[in-house]
């Protein structure tokens, strides 16, 4: 059996693990021991259920949340739901023996595993991050809002885990309703929000450039594979012109899914020009990327978009953003950042505002006391990489057309069969994007400027 060989926290020491054994067979596969704490943890939500507020106790007095003079009494209300990602999630209500303020009565349980879904379950391995993330951000300076952590772990060998959290109030308070992925439309002004995004953004990759991150973020998120990954191609030029060509074949037999400006029959043989430019140019603009290591690199959330973060008002009305689902996060190239921060916004947001954001973004990243970043370079490369990769959001007429049955029955982009079919609105919106920005951006001019 081949070794699974990752990062994991055990005590106060940053091990390498490897375990080449299989599970126990004798040990019932939704219970596993936790590489961390060295306690048996639930691999689903009955398991957890069925723990109850035994296991809870057991949980949060190993995690050091929770004193051992208290205890969890009961969960008296739970919830499964889906909403994205990978594992199974659940909410949960539960009771303690001695009421606290500094505990929350209301919590979000994610695991790696979902044994009903072959395909989300073969994601599982994300979840090491999180659970390496989680446990080194509970330092009360972390520069970023997070939720606050009551337990966190995982076996490696099976990579079965789970993340307990505080329950974030969306919607409660001053904190913001949740912001589904690919629906900014639906926000009052989705740029402020994303101020707020930039701001925390820049501030935690400022903090970590600038050394106020515990060493162990650089010992622990040292694997760079994840952040060179952007630089690979993962299609051929054939392929390429392919997946093009179906996606004009799909925008001209679906114009109501698209934006008139993206009807014209001309773009097709102009985006394949385009391609071809990108092409003949790939080793230079990589070359330009690379040169940005490594002052254009720090840690960061991996996918900071506005669906993975919570927005509530200071004292000052100002909007502040914390993240949640720190799934592969790591030490990642600053473009990469951006994109992820950025990649499902509406297409204005990149073509009014891009500038305005890569500058909120380097203030609060020299803020930090992090060597200053040259905003022209910065903005080069995000454009740059931005250019270099569009194969994945050329996806849209495989899943619109595998999730739709009538698809010339759909009104339009923001019809509502989109707000329950994830895959394929994040696939159409993040195509359409592609093609705006490509026009708007002027990123053919940008990749025939660096030949």
């Amino acid at each position: 059996m081949k070794a699974a060989r990752s990062w994991v926290i055990i005590g106060n020491v940053y091990h390498v693990n490897s375990r080449l054994e299989a599970l126990d067979s004798s040990k019932p596969e939704v219970w596993v021991t936790g590489d961390h704490f060295g306690i048996s943890i639930p691999a689903d939500p009955a398991a957890l259920l069925e723990g109850g507020a035994e296991f809870l106790t057991k949980a949060f007095h190993a995690g050091g949340r929770l004193d051992t003079s208290n205890k969890v009494t009961a969960i008296v209300d739970s919830a499964e739901f889906y909403d994205g990602g990978s594992g199974k999630k659940l909410k949960l209500t539960i009771t303690y023996e001695r009421p606290d303020a500094t505990l929350p009565n209301r919590l979000f349980v994610k695991f790696s595993r979902n044994f009903d879904d072959a395909l989300w379950d073969s994601a599982k391995h994300m979840m090491l991050s999180e659970v390496n993330f989680a446990l080194l951000s509970r330092s009360p300076d972390f520069p970023v809002m997070v939720p606050l952590l009551m337990f966190g772990d995982l076996e490696v060998a099976s990579e079965t885990g789970l993340l307990i959290t505080e329950l974030i109030p969306y919607g409660e308070g001053n904190v913001e309703v949740a912001h589904p992925k690919c629906m900014d439309y639906l926000i009052p002004d989705a740029v402020d929000n994303y101020r707020a995004i930039f701001r925390s953004m820049g501030r935690l990759a400022g903090a970590h450039r600038a050394g106020k991150l515990a060493p162990e973020f650089d010992e622990v998120f040292a694997n760079a594979e994840q952040g060179s990954a952007q630089f690979r191609g993962r299609a051929s030029d054939e392929q390429l012109v392919q997946w093009a060509h179906r996606m004009f074949d799909f925008i001209q037999r679906y114009p109501k899914l698209f934006p008139e400006n993206l009807h014209d029959p001309e773009l097709r043989d102009q985006f394949i020009s385009y391609m071809a430019d990108v092409s003949a140019a790939r080793d230079r603009i990589n070359e330009i990327l690379a040169s940005g290591r490594p002052r254009l690199v720090a840690f960061a959330h991996w996918n900071g978009n506005i669906d993975n973060c919570w927005f509530e008002r200071d004292e000052q009305g100002e909007l502040q953003c914390g993240f949640i689902d720190w799934a592969n996060c790591g030490v990642l190239p600053l473009p990469q950042i951006v994109g992820g921060s950025l990649g499902c916004s509406e297409p204005y947001v990149w073509a009014e505002n891009l500038d305005e954001l890569l500058g909120i973004f380097v203030d609060e990243f020299a803020a930090q006391g992090a060597p200053p970043l040259d905003l022209d370079e910065l903005s080069l490369h995000v454009r740059l990489s931005m250019a270099s990769n569009f194969g994945i959001s050329m996806a849209a007429p495989v899943a619109v057309a595998r999730d739709i049955e009538d698809i010339d029955a759909v009104t339009g982009p923001r019809d509502p069969i989109f707000r329950e079919l994830y895959t394929s609105r994040v696939m159409l919106h993040t195509m359409t994007n592609m093609l705006q920005n490509w026009q708007a951006l002027k990123l053919g001019d940008l990749v025939r400027s660096v030949q």
